[in-house]
């Protein structure tokens, strides 16, 4: 399989898994507590992609910064990101978490260009302007349901995401991806294990009494959204930038939406076909290469402008 293809198939993994993984968040947690949800997704997943490896013989030999870096981008990841949204979806509806999430591509691009001392191009910030807006639309008559509480910790749990993902990228981490992924999950399931343990929530929960529904959507979650979904999304913070995968967060609120309403979990507005169209938009212009250039470039280019113009504007 040539390497467009691949990453092809990785975009189309997180964009539509994704998207899906919304609303299968909303039926296992309105029978099992958030943060075991998690832990069972990170420990299962682990096991799974560890297995995997070690069936092919293709264990790396591991040192104590790949572990510093995966404990840290597993507890921004899934004890600050991932728990806060399985929580926040006990009461909002999936499709409305999947809007506030999508200030994750902004997050990325402010933390990389911190990070590397660069401003955004312009066509990196009119798609996510465009991204944004698109899910502004979406966002007409999905007013109800969940509290400020819930939205404003998904505000935080994408800052939280873009974080630890970046640490994940630019950290210590194995040859492997998959290695990488399964480190990232196994550091997840210790940290989320714990907060589950020190909350109590395990005392209201009475496994027996789960229904299919729920183990179907938790089967879902483990194979499709985190060994099919953060394998491809891990691999893709290696190969393409920031930017780009984070466009999976102006995809997947389509995605949530139209599955909200088809399961009357919350329903569309009429907006919705217009919002789709500036969501991809979005992600066709943020997917273009050369979405950075150096802020020494920047300022050099601005210098030699003619001097009667007295704002210029910034250089692509």
């Amino acid at each position: 399989m040539s390497a467009r293809a691949r990453i092809a198939g990785a975009f189309a993994i997180i964009y539509v898994v994704w998207g899906v993984t919304f609303l299968a968040i909303r039926f296992v947690v309105a029978e099992i507590p958030p943060l075991a949800t998690v832990a069972i997704r990170c420990a299962a997943g682990a096991l799974l992609i560890f297995a995997w490896l070690a069936a092919r013989g293709r264990l790396e030999r591991t040192s104590s910064s790949q572990w510093a870096t995966a404990a840290a981008s597993g507890l921004l990841l899934f004890l600050a990101a991932h728990s806060v949204l399985a929580w926040a979806e006990i009461d909002l509806p999936s499709s409305q978490a999947a809007l506030i999430l999508t200030a994750i591509p902004a997050w990325f691009v402010v933390l990389e260009a911190l990070r590397d001392r660069r401003l955004p191009s312009r066509r990196l910030l009119a798609g996510l302007a465009l991204g944004t807006g698109g899910v502004a639309l979406l966002t007409v008559g999905h007013a109800s349901g969940g509290g400020s509480a819930e939205r404003i910790g998904l505000v935080f749990s994408a800052l939280a995401w873009a974080g630890g993902s970046l640490i994940a990228r630019h950290g210590a981490r194995p040859s492997s991806a998959a290695q990488g992924t399964a480190m990232q999950l196994a550091a997840g399931a210790v940290v989320v294990s714990v907060a589950s343990l020190m909350t109590g929530e395990l005392g209201a929960w009475d496994a027996g009494e789960t229904s299919a529904r729920a183990v179907g959507a938790l089967t879902f979650l483990v194979l499709g959204g985190t060994v099919a979904g953060f394998g491809a999304y891990t691999w893709l913070l290696r190969v393409v930038t920031p930017a780009a995968v984070g466009t999976y967060a102006f995809v997947n609120p389509v995605i949530a939406v139209a599955l909200a309403w088809a399961v009357g979990d919350d329903a569309p507005s009429h907006l919705t076909a217009l919002a789709a169209v500036l969501v991809l938009s979005a992600v066709l212009l943020i997917n273009r290469p050369a979405s950075f250039a150096p802020v020494r470039e920047q300022i050099s280019r601005l210098l030699r402008r003619p001097r009667a113009k007295a704002c210029p504007s910034m250089p692509i």
